[in-house]
């Protein structure tokens, strides 16, 4: 008998305490504030992602990809050439043949199969689809490197095939699909400077375009994930303070004007200060290569910069930004003060 009342006892204060954490009220409220830029609140976020069904394009991508051989180098040699200071590029290690790869992302689009509503962060599906895309991106920004060095214009096809690849990932709203995007467009970006002249009008459409907005638009899906399965399972007051905590974050972001910007840590999934640095320092690496086709087409420079804490400058032979944005390892980004009408010996 004692037994059996300790036990309703224990029984009923895990009751109490369960009923004491479990906040679904606030965390219905959480959920319901709006998010910036007329995103909605986080309860609107599964209906704007119907489901979409992968198409052959993909399919071939998929096999293409997959068929590459494994190869460290390449993205050593993107890694080195991005981050070099002048137009010299050098020379290439062995690389391979990317042509079919090339040529389907110029002739097709193409569609990845994506479930309805929200997805898990970090599900394996999405993890394997980025792994392929990372891929074909830094196999065809080594071509494109490559063919640079031997001067030949045909480079500029391997990182339109990139672009069309960054694109096609705009329907898909996983934080490691956007960051995967965003990362080719910086890598187009930070190579283009160095590629043989004229530049083709598709590179005005990359660098216009913004990845901030699209990356705050990926943590809102991050935050609607955690806060529709959280608010499912244990809807704590833990659970809707840091839904706002995001929220706020995001408010931040979205009128930032900085490009050297450090942002706080989320609570919800992974820190993602990082990727805020570098996707408000691409506004000045977008900036970087303008100005340094210029100086190569013998044009003056756009000074101004729509960053509010810096301007560019070039001093006949050094582009630079009035101020140094480091980033943190294994990130390897373009310059922002560098040679850019250095003729390259190799060619």
């Amino acid at each position: 008998m004692k037994k059996a009342l300790i036990a309703v006892a224990v029984i009923a204060l895990l009751v109490w305490v369960v009923s004491w954490f479990r906040t679904p009220g606030a965390v219905a409220t959480s959920g319901a504030r709006q998010w910036p830029g007329g995103m909605g609140p986080l309860g609107s976020v599964a209906a704007r992602f119907p489901p979409l069904k992968a198409n052959e394009a993909s399919v071939k991508l998929t096999a293409l990809a997959n068929a590459l051989p494994k190869n460290e180098t390449i993205e050593e040699y993107v890694g080195r050439e991005i981050s070099r200071d002048e137009l010299t590029i050098g020379k290439p290690p062995a690389l391979p043949d990317v042509s079919a790869i090339r040529e389907l992302l110029l002739r097709e689009p193409v569609v990845w199969e994506r479930h309805g509503g929200i997805v898990e962060v970090g599900d394996s599906e999405t993890t394997a689809m980025r792994a392929v895309q990372m891929t074909v991106a830094r196999a065809l920004v080594a071509s494109a490197l490559a063919k640079a060095h031997a001067n030949d214009p045909a480079a500029w096809e391997d990182l339109h095939a990139v672009w069309n690849l960054a694109r096609a990932l705009d329907p898909y709203p996983q934080m490691m699909i956007q960051t995967a995007s965003f990362s080719m467009a910086r890598m187009i970006n930070a190579v283009a400077w160095k590629m043989p002249l004229p530049a083709p009008a598709w590179l005005a459409e990359l660098q216009q375009r913004d990845h901030v907005r699209r990356l705050i638009e990926a943590f809102q899906y991050q935050a609607a994930s955690y806060w529709d399965s959280g608010a499912q399972m244990f809807p704590t007051k833990w659970l809707a303070n840091s839904v706002e905590h995001d929220r706020r974050i995001a408010e931040a972001l979205f009128t930032e004007t900085r490009c050297d910007v450090k942002a706080p840590m989320n609570d919800l999934g992974t820190d993602l200060a990082s990727v805020w640095r570098r996707a408000f320092r691409s506004r000045a690496e977008s900036e970087a290569t303008a100005n340094a086709l210029r100086v190569r087409e013998g044009k003056p420079i756009e000074p101004a910069s729509r960053c509010s804490d810096g301007a560019w400058a070039f001093d006949g032979t050094i582009l630079r930004f009035s101020r140094e944005i480091s980033t943190a390892a294994p990130d390897r980004p373009m310059p922002l003060a560098f040679i850019p009408h250095k003729k390259n010996p190799g060619r």
